[in-house]
């Protein structure tokens, strides 16, 4: 039993809370070739140093305990005594040099991985921002080479590890929230699965949503799950148990896929494509986007390949399996907001490479974001999984529909009144107006003031009584049905339903181009820039449009590719008349600004009256 147990409406009273997170443990199944599976607190922090960075000062960090001196309470004890500082834990003391990086890549049992061309999927401006994004990690916070090497050397030599999870229940909503916490001591996707980033350490968590039942076993039954995913939030990270993406072991057991490395959750096993886009281009993108949809309008409503950077999360299930009935069982360790390690230290749990993009960094504990505040999956998990809005029982739905009934029944009331109101005043002006000459009230769109205003009392009393039909409407549905509507379908909270999406395999020609494309563009400029043969600009031109020719054979696309180029060759030709030719520039100006008048002209003519 845990000290504290986070319990705000009571549900937990008398709750064996140990047999309840056995009776739901999840069955966690990783990719094949994942080396770093979910390991105990105490044994992390067996191997772990903790130390305090001085980012102000630009100082060396300072140690305030070394490796084999650290466990939980001494974690605690340390972070109250310094509680202004930045702490942050080191599993490993220092990466692999090349020549035992080396080796360690040629041991035997080195777990095998085949993966896909993430590249072959982007176009070639994607690539060169991925290029541009890696040598980035040249000059900011970045995790040192050889590091995932020595943290799984370290952790392979503390024997054979239990598989663990971290527990914490708690109430909140009219919900009892399990979640399970698994502690990695490395995120190596980066490096070990060409993802998006390494960080030492690695907190992942699943949870689960349960109502109180009579006829459930320990008088609850399950509500809804949510996995902690890199892309999703709120009603997107959730799903119902009868949703058919879900599968369970023996009806209460979740099957859940570990992301290689990342070890982000999926309900489905497959090849997730992450695509990412830098905040820095946000901007710059959006507008190439819309000038590319503008120029070449078949690619509208089309993901704009060359623009987002390509990451695969492998979330296969085709490695270890953990959990009930595979052989592997788990070993629960109970926490709360009272566990010391959990309320005291805010630190980091792995290396801090003060990485200002936050990728490399290592993360926080469960309790805590990386800031020092309180994660909203810990503090506030109904909200976190946008479940505020969703009654947890029937009764509390019947409740909730009774009150839908009775505040649209007062607003049908309050619109009858404004109604009432708007029509008087209609009455009032439409009484003005037949005072007025018969020039100025036969047009009643347009006219002096007073026959504009006419025309909007009337949209705005039309509003109000669109208003009234849907409340109407609404609340004559929820009384056909007592007050609690039909159960919809598992995926109607859902805007975007997570799926593998993966393409098919690129050929291995395509696969090559696209890992030589871009060094060839540069070989070709390069020599551009040496040979000094004619025009420069004419000569990177033709390297560009060489390479893409290239990648439009190879994807046959060569058709789209000549269309595209024509597309472009009569907009430059276009703009090149309007900047040097100032009377051709003037005279599209006017034929422009006629057709705009003309048309104008014609819907005023022919618009309703």
């Amino acid at each position: 039993m845990v000290t504290g147990v986070d319990d705000r409406a009571g549900l937990l009273a008398g709750v064996d809370l140990r047999a309840l997170v056995r009776r739901y443990e999840p069955v966690l199944c990783f990719t094949a070739g994942e080396m770093f599976f979910p390991m105990p607190v105490g044994t992390y922090l067996a191997g772990a140093a903790l130390w305090a960075s001085h980012h102000t000062s630009r100082g060396a960090p300072t140690l305030l305990a070394d490796h084999g001196e650290l466990d939980p309470e001494r974690l605690a004890a340390t972070a109250r005594a310094h509680p202004e500082a930045a702490l942050f834990l080191r599993y490993a003391p220092r990466g692999l040099k090349r020549r035992e990086l080396r080796d360690w890549r040629r041991r035997p049992d080195r777990p095998k991985f085949t993966g896909v061309s993430r590249l072959a999927a982007v176009g070639l401006l994607g690539r060169v921002i991925d290029s541009l994004l890696r040598l980035s990690l040249t000059l900011r916070g970045r995790v040192p080479g050889g590091l995932t090497a020595a943290v799984q050397r370290q952790y392979a030599a503390a024997g054979p590890q239990t598989d663990t999870y971290h527990a914490h229940v708690s109430s909140d909503g009219g919900y009892v929230v399990v979640q399970y916490w698994f502690l990695y001591a490395m995120n190596d996707w980066r490096s070990s699965f060409s993802g998006v980033n390494d960080h030492e350490s690695d907190w992942e968590q699943l949870t689960l949503y349960l109502v109180p039942s009579p006829d459930g076993p320990d008088g609850f039954e399950l509500a809804w799950v949510a996995l902690s995913s890199h892309d999703e939030v709120g009603d997107e990270l959730r799903r119902r148990p009868d949703d058919p993406d879900l599968t369970w072991v023996d009806g209460t057991h979740l099957i859940a896929n570990a992301g290689a490395g990342s070890h982000s959750g999926a309900y489905l096993p497959g090849d997730y494509l992450v695509r990412v886009q830098p905040p820095a281009l946000e901007r710059v993108l959006a507008v190439v986007t819309r000038i590319r949809a503008l120029l070449f309008p078949w690619t509208r409503g089309q993901v704009a390949e060359g623009l987002g950077i390509p990451y695969v999360d492998y979330r296969r299930g085709d490695g270890a399996r953990i959990g009930p009935g595979t052989g592997r069982p788990w070993t629960p360790i109970l926490i709360d907001s009272a566990t010391p390690w959990v309320r005291d230290y805010r630190g980091l749990w792995g290396l801090d490479t003060a990485d200002p993009f936050g990728g490399e960094r290592a993360p926080a504990g469960p309790r805590y974001e990386r800031s020092g505040a309180i994660r909203a999956s810990w503090g506030d998990p109904v909200g976190w999984a946008g479940l505020d809005k969703v009654p947890p029982t029937p009764a509390r739905a019947v409740r909730a529909g009774a009150d839908r009934v009775q505040q649209l029944t007062d607003t049908i009331g309050e619109l009858d009144v404004k109604i009432a109101d708007g029509q008087e005043e209609l009455r009032r002006m439409s009484a003005g107006l037949e005072l007025l000459p018969p020039t100025v009230t036969a047009n009643r769109r347009g006219g002096d003031g007073a026959a504009a205003a006419l025309v909007a009392q009337e949209q705005a009393v039309s509003v109000l009584r669109a208003r009234r039909r849907a409340a109407v409407n609404e609340r004559d549905q929820l009384r056909a049905v007592g007050g609690l509507p039909p159960l919809p379908p598992p995926h109607a909270h859902l805007r975007n339903r997570e799926v593998p999406d993966v393409a098919a395999p690129a050929n291995a020609l395509l696969r090559f181009w696209s890992g030589a494309s871009l060094s060839v563009l540069l070989l070709l400029i390069g020599l551009a820039l040496l040979l000094e043969q004619g025009s420069l600009v004419v000569a990177c031109t033709l390297a560009v449009l060489l390479v893409m020719g290239i990648e439009a054979v190879l994807r046959r696309r060569l058709l789209v590719f000549g269309l595209s180029l024509l597309i472009l060759i009569a907009v430059g030709w276009l703009t090149w008349l309007l900047v040097t030719n100032l009377r051709f520039a003037f005279g599209v100006l006017a034929v422009a600004a006629a057709v705009a008048i003309g048309v104008a002209n014609l819907r005023n003519l022919f618009g309703r009256r």
